[in-house]
């Protein structure tokens, strides 16, 4: 069966398009071939700079025939009392490209219908894909789409030429002035010129003749490869060589060479991450660090210093004789951003952090919010309700009082106005530079992690309880102003935030339980009392933010649980149980006591009787408290005193001993001890009709299962489980 190649070229497309470009690519193709009928037992998708590509592997060389049934008119419709045809019936036989003879009759429902069995011969390969593929180029979605010339179509960049072949032949389409065939075009300074393919076959080796490298993951093995030998010939070791800035230069090169060049030495007396943020976010240079990283005095310093003076740029172009001139052009851009940071880095440091104070007060967090100083005062709020809700130490409580007053404070300064990737960092070095405590440091410069995909969150206590702070007044505030994500539109990183929230607590302050609804409904309330919002045209709803604030949290937790390997019923049924955001490292620990529990045969047993409460409970309110003196069947009174054996000798010690859930173990213990009335559960239910004609009778009975309910949920929801229980 034939191959199908098909190459978009455009101008140079933006780095962070071609990723989600190439996954549309291939999704639109899919959905188009399958709407069609056409089989194909492959794809792979390859792009460039100034090229989207796709190659479909063994697609069939036409669609399958096909046969339908298409009901007509009643055939009292369609003949007269003679049985002579009539224009219904000619009419339905006309389009179905029938004679009226070739009709048949069907009965549906007492009444007979003219039936047309439609045979519809499959287009071949090459008719569908000239159909499907011109919509699928005008579908590939993005940010900032431009339209070119006098043309209509939309794409991120001007399209210039479309190769499209089917083996050997040319698949011809239009799309505005362009009319794809079978040339591609080379590297645009190495080896401009077109490039015929003949088939799809040659279509690497051919540009790779033409020096373009289509298949990204060569291109970032070229990189690597020589990153690393450059950097190791200065006796160094290349950094950010993973994540965004590899994916980055591997889009923004057709065929790679990795230069290296040099800085002065007098520029290493900066901190690493202010020379990493020039190279990395402004100039997308690799760092070169020392291979054995020298001792700097203090090792809690956040002002170390590991790099040496040179850097590997990524040009995308091997003409030797080219090299010298861009290793000179690189050097003289670095060395003039180096000494704009270097003088706004040593200027700052004659104001001292504190004095900035005024300056914050005049600068606005968000239109309706107040500004920074305000906000700084919501966090040292939020930060004593937490503090009293969790009884912090005050090992971890005073440096966090103080991190939080002094955090936003470098917004103010004139290195973060230049460089704002460095807000929270260049606070850090400053209060270093004043003598605060290593606490105190660490949390400003950490507080604002993870500030990306590729970040990690905090690894210091007191940073972390900053950054959830800090992170739930942005949430609360936005959701607020009515600024949620929409779509893939998200300006203010929210979703990047609510997962750096439930990362912190999940995975960072696992013995410190944060109670984060209490810290949501802290933030509701006082936007609600301190700001205009209520006053606004869109008004106040302080229920309605706080619950979709609660679903969109909900949301994260729900796929970090997925990612840890918890099955979907597992991960609802602990949810459902009560307020997940009470205690965050509480559901991980319960997740995996679900789990435990339904391993055995006497777990099982604890579950299926959980869920026989559950679903006769359902989520009917009844306030009747239980009363012994109602009881008068066997099998409630043995249930009755089950529940009261395990209320004395288990939970009341416990609660006496202000013991809590919090391990595995103690959920093991429980589970242990709610085993003990799974008989009586099913007994109950065996012999006892639970919802009795007289009312107090009945309402008795679901007081009793209510005391168990509200144990077995200690765990989780069982009704949530039934797919897994047998």
């Amino acid at each position: 069966m034939p191959n199908y190649l098909l190459e978009i070229g455009t101008e140079e497309l933006p780095a962070g398009f071609i990723p989600e470009a190439e996954a549309r690519l291939e999704q639109l193709m899919t959905d188009g071939l399958k709407s069609k009928n056409l089989t194909f037992q492959s794809m792979q998708t390859m792009s460039t700079p100034r090229r989207l590509t796709i190659i479909v592997n063994d697609i069939a060389n036409k669609q399958a025939t096909t046969t339908s049934k298409v009901k007509g008119p009643p055939v009292d419709k369609c003949f007269d009392g003679s049985g002579t045809p009539t224009p219904a019936a000619t009419g339905f036989a006309g389009r179905n490209n029938l004679s009226v003879e070739q009709l048949e009759r069907e009965d549906y429902g007492g009444i007979t219908y003219v039936i047309a069995n439609v045979t519809t011969e499959g287009k071949s390969a090459a008719e569908v894909l000239a159909e499907i593929v011109p919509k699928m180029i005008t579908q590939l979605s993005g940010e900032r789409l431009m339209r070119w010339g006098a043309y209509e179509t939309k794409f991120s960049r001007p399209i210039r030429w479309l190769v499209s072949l089917l083996d050997d032949e040319v698949v011809e389409f239009q799309l505005e002035s362009l009319t794809a065939g079978r040339h591609s075009m080379g590297h645009r300074i190495l080896s401009p010129g077109t490039v015929e393919l003949n088939n799809p076959s040659e279509y690497v080796a051919k540009l790779k003749d033409k020096k373009v490298l289509v298949e990204p993951s060569a291109r970032q093995a070229v990189i690597e490869k020589q990153v690393k030998e450059l950097a190791e010939k200065v006796n160094g070791k290349a950094k950010q060589l993973s994540g965004s800035l590899l994916e980055e230069v591997v889009h923004i090169t057709e065929w790679p060479r990795a230069v290296l060049g040099d800085f002065a030495r007098e520029y290493l007396d900066l901190p690493d991450t202010l020379i990493e943020t020039i190279m990395v976010h402004h100039q997308r240079y690799f760092p070169v660090e020392k291979v054995q990283t020298e001792s700097n005095g203090n090792k809690n310093s956040v002002l170390k210093k590991s790099l040496l003076p040179h850097f590997i740029t990524i040009a995308n172009n091997d003409l030797d004789e080219a090299q010298a001139e861009i290793k000179q052009g690189n050097e003289r851009v670095l060395k003039a951003r180096l000494a704009d940071g270097r003088f706004f880095y040593f200027d700052d440091q004659k104001t001292k952090l504190s004095e900035h104070r005024l300056a914050l007060s005049n600068l606005t967090f968000q239109e309706g919010l107040g500004s920074y100083t305000s906000k700084i005062e919501r966090l040292v709020a939020l930060a004593d309700l937490l503090i009293k809700d969790v009884h912090l130490e005050p090992k971890h409580a005073e440096p966090l009082f103080k991190a939080l007053e002094l955090c936003k404070l470098d917004l103010v300064t004139n290195l973060v106005r230049e460089l704002p990737e460095l807000q929270g960092y260049v606070g850090a070095w400053y209060a270093e530079q004043e003598g605060q405590p290593p606490e105190v440091v660490h949390a400003i410069a950490s507080h604002y992690a993870p500030r990306s995909t590729d970040d990690s969150i905090p690894t210091d206590t007191v940073g972390q309880l900053a950054s959830v702070l800090d992170k739930t007044d942005n949430l609360v505030g936005l959701f607020a102003l009515g600024k949620r994500p929409s779509g893939s539109s998200d300006p203010y990183a929210l979703r990047r935030q609510a997962q750096g929230i439930i990362d912190v607590l999940v995975d960072g302050l696992k013995e410190i339980p944060v109670n984060l609804s209490a810290l949501i409904a802290a933030q509701v309330k006082w936007f609600e009392q301190h700001t205009t919002l209520k006053n606004s045209k869109r008004g106040y709803d302080a229920n309605k933010i706080t619950a979709e604030l609660h679903e969109f949290l909900l949301q994260r937790l729900r796929g970090k649980l997925q990612d840890m390997g918890f099955a979907r019923e597992v991960i609802e049924s602990v949810l459902a149980a009560r307020d997940p955001l009470w205690n965050l490292p509480n559901v991980v620990v319960r997740c995996r006591a679900t789990e435990t529990l339904l391993k055995t045969e006497a777990g099982l047993d604890v579950a299926r009787a959980g869920l026989r409460v559950r679903k006769i409970l359902g989520d009917k309110v009844c306030e009747s408290d239980f009363n012994d003196a109602l009881l008068s069947l066997d099998a409630e009174k043995v249930l009755s005193a089950a529940y009261d054996t395990f209320d004395t000798n288990f939970m009341k010690p416990r609660m006496k001993e202000h013991k809590t859930f919090h391990t595995e173990q103690d959920y093991a213990l429980l589970e242990n001890e709610l085993s003990k009335f799974s008989k009586p559960v099913h007994a109950f239910f065996d012999g006892v009709m639970v919802n009795d004609k007289d009312e107090k009778i009945r309402d008795n009975r679901h007081a009793l299962l209510r005391k168990l309910d509200v144990h077995y949920k200690l765990i989780a929801d069982f009704s949530k489980l039934q797919a897994l229980i047998p």
